[in-house]
């Protein structure tokens, strides 16, 4: 172990560090790779709580730790170099633990999305945090407006929504997944 005086005033605290390792070498020691080159290579430390593993870096100046950081981008640094301004390190494999940097790829924040919405996981529907109604309501919606009971009017009234969402949904703009064939 090290013994580092920190410079703060009127501080008499002691720092023990341990050894510093590399980062590479704290990144990939906690990598289960028994899956091979083409499998998931699965980060087994911590993770942050959208389940993308987390390590920290080293510390800058007098800095006691170092700012914490994504294990799949430490990954893509580590094998390919810096990370260009205004891209992301996106998963091909989706999944959040994965540093195997054969499933790495940049992209913009749109293009990520796009792959997001592409692949089925956008969250739609009931998924969604801000939905106002659910599936079953919706279908009911459907039906009868294609029977002609209701109208847009009455149905947002009756379901405390605009008259412009329940347009959207006979318009096929949201909630197209939704069949309400009869």
């Amino acid at each position: 172990m090290q013994r580092d005086a920190i410079d703060q005033p009127n501080s008499n605290r002691i720092v023990l560090r341990r050894d510093a390792k590399p980062l590479s070498t704290r990144l990939w020691s906690r990598v289960d790779m028994s899956e091979g080159s083409n499998g998931c290579w699965l980060w087994q430390g911590s993770v942050n709580i959208n389940g993308y593993g987390q390590i920290r870096l080293e510390p800058v100046g007098n800095a006691i730790r170092g700012a914490k950081s994504t294990t799949h981008r430490v990954a893509w640094v580590l094998k390919h170099g810096p990370i260009p301004d205004g891209m992301n390190v996106c998963h091909r494999c989706d999944n959040p633990r994965c540093v195997n940097p054969a499933h790495l790829w940049l992209g913009t924040h749109a293009e990520n999305l796009a792959d997001m919405k592409s692949k089925g996981r956008a969250a739609r529907g009931d998924r969604s945090g801000t939905a106002k109604l659910n599936s079953k309501k919706v279908l009911i919606i459907k039906r009868l407006l294609f029977l002609g009971h209701c109208n847009a009017v009455e149905l947002s009234e009756l379901l405390g929504v605009s008259a412009t969402t329940i347009d959207s949904i006979r318009n096929q703009k949201s909630w197209r997944h939704i069949d309400a064939r009869l």
